[in-house]
């Protein structure tokens, strides 16, 4: 094995190294960029999750509310929808906190085939749950029916 060829002097072989470490450079820092991209999008879809469950539960907790003002243990029902229309804010309540559910209710008395009058009332809560910019909502909706 000769290590000076003459054909090939050392003083020619300089600056492919430097080539080289460039190119491994740039193609590290490509795929760090990459990394990070793949890393901050994985990041805003777990926040997305978790707002939707947040949202969703914040909606279950004001079709609740809404079912507890218009069916009161204590009294009779109250078919005319006074919860129409109501927010129910959060605050204070650690997992809801910046969430609110605005329920809205219709009401409607019809009459079957057999002249049996009933109260159909259907019940919608709206759950809204935000953090920065970031916004999520959910919506909820029962129905019932009550024999007059």
């Amino acid at each position: 094995m000769r290590h000076n060829n003459p054909l090939n002097p050392i003083n020619r072989q300089r600056g492919n190294t430097l080539v080289i470490a460039v190119f491994v450079i740039v193609v590290l820092g490509g795929l760090v960029a990459a990394l990070a991209s793949l890393l901050r999008t994985s990041s805003e879809s777990v926040v997305i999750e978790v707002l939707g469950a947040r949202s969703y539960l914040a909606a279950q907790s004001g079709l609740e509310q809404g079912m507890m003002t218009v069916y009161p243990l204590d009294s009779s029902p109250d078919t005319s929808c006074g919860v129409d229309g109501t927010v129910y804010s959060f605050a204070g309540n650690k997992g809801l906190e910046q969430c609110s559910a605005t329920i809205s209710c219709d009401s409607e008395d019809y009459t079957d085939e057999s002249n049996t009058t009933y109260t159909h009332v259907v019940i919608t809560a709206d759950g809204m749950c935000t953090t920065g910019s970031q916004q999520a909502s959910r919506q909820l909706q029962i129905e019932t029916r009550l024999e007059n």
